[in-house]
């Protein structure tokens, strides 16, 4: 809970409702952390809210008690905390780029946390499988990142299917973008770039088997998942 509090709900909570939770609130001000106020900041925080919430997803992240109280300062900001540790989930599939595991179930579980929450409607506006893609004959294989999207869009028709308003549903990505970290090494994209780090080449586009498929997805609304 401290963890769905600390790395999502602190900063959507502020979005939304112009105030943190009563437990954020008390951790912040224990840490010597809770932001200085001043009068009317109240009301400016509470006078406006969004029409709509974006989810960016990939995966699901699974946490444990921090028995030793020691910040991991190796970790993102929003991962470092003295309460809990991140902690891989040994019943999920992992990738050489999807090291927290593939989870779809877990796309489905945060439409409703978030909608149970804020009662917005949602749109997903990042999903996609990271994969080092391999051209070969001018062609790229990628059956995993087509079972990886199936599966995540499955979920989401399902959370659409219950009531839940889920008004769009956005892959990451259209084309190989660069990775902040990674750069060509890690690709998300429907279509392939023909470069690596390391030499630029051509830079020609390629569809990969994954563009042919969602074209398909797209053309019917998904009826055919």
């Amino acid at each position: 809970m401290d963890a769905e509090e600390l790395m999502m709900y602190m900063l959507l909570d502020m979005s939304v409702k112009g105030s943190y939770s009563f437990r954020v609130k008390s951790i912040l001000k224990n840490m010597d952390c809770y932001p200085v106020q001043e009068k009317g900041d109240d009301e400016i925080l509470k006078s406006s809210k969004p029409d709509f919430i974006g989810i960016n997803y990939y995966s699901s992240i699974c946490v444990k008690e921090n028995k030793e109280h020691r910040i991991n300062y190796q970790l993102p900001p929003f991962f470092r905390s003295s309460m809990f540790e991140v902690c891989p989930n040994e019943h999920l599939k992992k990738t050489k780029w999807m090291s927290n595991g593939i989870d779809p179930l877990g796309i489905r579980s945060i439409i409703y946390k978030i909608y149970n929450r804020y009662a917005l409607p949602i749109i997903i506006t990042e999903n996609g499988m990271a994969y080092s893609d391999v051209l070969e004959n001018n062609r790229v294989h990628d059956t995993y990142r087509i079972e990886y999207l199936s599966a995540h869009i499955k979920e989401v028709l399902r959370a659409k299917e219950e009531g839940y308003p889920v008004f769009g549903y956005c892959p990451w990505s259209f084309i190989d973008v660069v990775s902040s970290h990674q750069g060509f090494s890690k690709r998300y994209g429907l279509v392939y770039v023909n470069r690596t780090d390391q030499d630029i080449m051509d830079c020609k586009r390629y569809k990969k088997d994954s563009f042919y498929w969602y074209k398909e997805i797209i053309e019917r609304n998904g009826e055919n998942i």
